[in-house]
């Protein structure tokens, strides 16, 4: 009796360990910094966008090593100035995620949080929003987002005209 209940756990062990479900790998995570200048004409004068980010990248992979998401957390603060003016704004500091799913039908951005935030001033791209990188549309969009709408639409800086209106 004995021996039979040690061969019964010793097959209860073997099919669990080859039972185990399979685990996909860690993701892969890096950091990443940088400083960029972001200027052209707009219909409020000419903008200058000092951006200073600071960003936690998650690459996720799938069994077979296909990537299959990647998911950023991003943290910013930025300078806005309007040179026609003479008007610096702080932007900033802000934090959001943004998030690439790659599906079957195309990869998609996802973005929830506060991409921007004017400092002392009702100015914010806050809330969701879903983009497709290829053509830069909005597919779906919950809260104000002047600066994604202008960034679909060809300039990006355009957005910030509702600083001056």
């Amino acid at each position: 009796m004995v021996k039979r209940l040690i061969m019964l756990a010793g097959v209860a062990v073997l099919a669990a360990a080859f039972a185990a479900p399979a685990v996909a790998a860690e993701p892969v995570r890096d950091t990443i910094v940088q400083n960029n200048v972001v200027q052209g004409q707009t219909s409020c004068g000419f903008l200058v966008w000092e951006i200073h980010l600071t960003a936690e990248r998650f690459r996720f992979f799938d069994n077979d090593g296909s990537l299959v998401r990647v998911q950023v957390h991003i943290r910013e603060d930025n300078t806005l100035t309007n040179v026609t003016t003479g008007e610096t704004f702080r932007e900033g500091p802000v934090s959001f995620m943004q998030t690439t799913i790659f599906t079957d039908e195309g990869p998609r951005i996802v973005a929830t949080g506060m991409a921007v935030n004017i400092f002392g001033q009702a100015f914010k791209d806050v809330g969701r929003v879903v983009i497709n990188p290829f053509t830069g549309d909005i597919e779906f969009s919950a809260g104000p987002h002047p600066l994604r709408e202008a960034q679909s639409e060809g300039n990006v800086l355009e957005g910030f005209c509702g600083l001056w209106a």
